[in-house]
């Protein structure tokens, strides 16, 4: 078979961005069985792939997964640049892992079938391995159990890097009321109709936007809805300029056990300049409510933001590490479809040195999750860290796809995993639309379910 233009195929057209971005060079890839022949600008690449070690591939994946590890070795092999995650262009790495798993091999087997078939670094190969070891235990595989997720798309402001479904608050405070109570409708419905069908809740998680840029009315009227169902319960209050006492003694009354307090970075600067209306200071403020209160508490950190050196990333860093929260998530800054950031973050070949640093210097923490994005920084990853036995199990269940989430609210994603089969539901992203059109996507939604579950 041959594919005269790589262009016109999405799997391998991500492998030759990792390379060089969307202006990559015209390059077509044949193959018949193992042999594959890969040209390239005015080279000729050919590769045999007959060795037992790509016997791990399944059938039904081999020609594809082969194909994308040609083009990768060529692309390797005509410029001279290996990438961190080697030919793998998916959100998911683990899943790739646990398939090695199940084919029979042990966690250090597995980790050098990433490294000699997916062409995956040591070292990422090695924080695989952690997080499955992180994983163990808490990855439950039952389709009795669901996620329970809500989307609150209200900011104070918009960051440059986000392209969430948001809206600011200030200019939309009765919409925001509406919307609350069309949202605690549809968690009330989506709690009872699970219910009905023999479903627990999990875990719950609500993000947004940030929840608590809500008035305190709705906040409380919004976790009332929910509910102390007895389980893990996270909450972002991500902007620490929304986060008062009175907030957090709503969050302590209705059972929520994890809150998210995200400065982002502790550079001043660097804040004002990516939208945030917080400063280093206010974090710390939001901090101490916060654990005043007994939550676990994640904090989040970016690397890559724009006109960041590595020594900020550390100052950062380390300020946040020695606060001591029970989980610290490391994002490579991605340039998403919808977001403000005019430059690509690529270019920042620091941020490599940013992640490595994150991950040999985080004493007391192990990555326990992680997933990767289109365009993100360094072609790396987002990694949660967390101390032991202080994982998430919202983060763990949902990015590794083993339990299905029954999500509400504008933009919210649902998923039915029934048999080994996900189906997805998506609510209408824009806010206006999800009022104006609520009874009808709601009934959509849990006719998709109903359907799921047959």
């Amino acid at each position: 078979m041959r594919v005269d233009d790589i262009h016109v195929d999405t799997e391998l057209s991500d492998v030759a961005r990792l390379f060089y971005g969307d202006d990559f060079p015209r390059i077509s890839l044949e193959y018949d069985g193992n042999t594959f022949a890969v040209e390239l600008c005015d080279k000729r690449y050919f590769f045999d792939y007959s060795d037992a070690v790509y016997g791990i591939i399944p059938a039904a994946h081999r020609a594809g997964r082969l194909s994308k590890i040609a083009v990768y070795d060529a692309l390797f092999a005509y410029t001279g640049r290996a990438m961190a995650w080697g030919a793998l262009t998916g959100v998911r790495p683990t899943k790739l892992f646990y398939e090695c798993l199940r084919f029979g091999m042990d966690n250090t087997a597995a980790a050098e079938t990433m490294r000699k078939v997916y062409r995956v670094s040591d070292m990422r190969s090695a924080v695989l391995d952690d997080i499955i070891n992180a994983q163990n235990g808490k990855v439950l595989f039952s389709p009795e159990y669901y996620n329970l997720y809500v989307h609150v798309p209200y900011c104070t402001t918009r960051c440059s890097y986000c392209s969430f479904v948001s809206a600011p608050i200030a200019k939309n405070r009765a919409q925001s009321q509406e919307y609350v109570g069309l949202l605690c409708d549809e968690i009330a419905r989506s709690k009872e109709f699970l219910a009905q069908n023999g479903k627990k809740i999990l875990s719950v998680y609500i993000g947004g936007g940030t929840p608590s840029a809500l008035d305190d009315k709705s906040f409380d009227e919004l976790l009332a809805a929910i509910g102390d169902l007895g389980c893990e319960y996270t909450c972002e209050v991500g902007r620490p300029d929304t986060v008062t006492a009175q907030k957090a003694d709503i969050m302590k009354a209705h059972g929520v056990t994890r809150v998210c307090v995200n400065p982002q970075t502790l550079n001043d600067k660097t804040l004002a300049a990516i939208g945030r209306s917080h400063s280093a200071a206010d974090f710390f403020r939001a901090y101490d409510i916060v654990r005043a209160r007994d939550f676990d508490i994640n904090c989040d950190l970016i690397a890559g933001l724009e006109g960041e050196t590595v020594d900020d990333f550390i100052k950062s860093l380390d300020g946040v590490r020695a606060l001591c929260p029970q989980n610290i998530t490391v994002h490579s800054l991605s340039k998403k479809n919808g977001s403000a950031i005019r430059y690509e973050p690529d270019e920042n070949s620091d941020v490599g040195k940013m992640l490595d640093h994150s991950l040999t210097h985080l004493d007391g923490y192990r990555p326990y999750y992680l997933y990767r994005q289109k365009r993100q920084a360094g072609n790396l990853e987002n990694i949660g860290f967390s101390l032991s036995d202080r994982e998430c199990v919202n983060n763990i269940t949902t990015m590794e796809e083993t339990v299905g989430v029954m999500a509400c609210g504008a933009g919210a994603i649902s998923k039915a995993i029934e048999n080994g089969n996900i189906t997805r539901f998506a609510n209408m992203r824009d806010i206006s639309l999800y009022i104006s059109r609520y009874a009808e996507k709601l009934d959509a939604k849990l006719d998709c379910f109903r359907s799921a579950f047959v």
